[in-house]
């Protein structure tokens, strides 16, 4: 019986370490967004661990220029940048640069809710993250 009870504990143990050092890996995100509104006055200078941001509320139709800063690890990495909830993107696909900085501009639409927009690495690996950058906008409803 204790010859039992040790083997489980053992491998409970070892299950338990090995999640843990597979999760405390630091995974390869935006780190922090610049956001600037139509007259370049700045919305938002946010940090993040996860890659996702604090949404930012706009007005409807308002054009955005974001700048996301990542990671050596990540520099000339090409990305693909969608808009799943509507807008308009200057651009579908990117390149992070030498410096880390990865820059586009979007426009909301003029409808009311949160706009997220994504940024994706397309040659992501089963273990790896997909999605390394979320920024959110948020057009509030029409005043009555």
């Amino acid at each position: 019986m204790k010859k039992i009870i040790f083997t489980i504990l053992t491998a409970t143990f070892l299950c338990f370490i090995s999640c843990y050092t597979a999760t405390a890996q630091d995974a390869p995100v935006a780190q922090s967004d610049q956001i600037t509104g139509d007259g370049q006055q700045s919305i938002q200078d946010d940090d993040s661990s996860t890659g996702t941001f604090t949404p930012v509320t706009v007005d409807p139709s308002a054009t955005s220029d974001v700048a996301l800063q990542f990671p050596a690890s990540l520099t000339n990495k090409p990305v693909a940048i969608e808009a799943p909830d509507g807008g308009i993107l200057s651009s579908n696909s990117a390149t992070i640069d030498a410096n880390g900085a990865l820059s586009f501009s979007f426009q909301v639409s003029d409808q009311p809710g949160v706009h997220r927009v994504l940024a994706i690495d397309p040659n992501a690996d089963e273990d790896s993250t997909h999605i390394i950058g979320v920024v959110q906008f948020e057009v509030p409803p029409p005043a009555n």
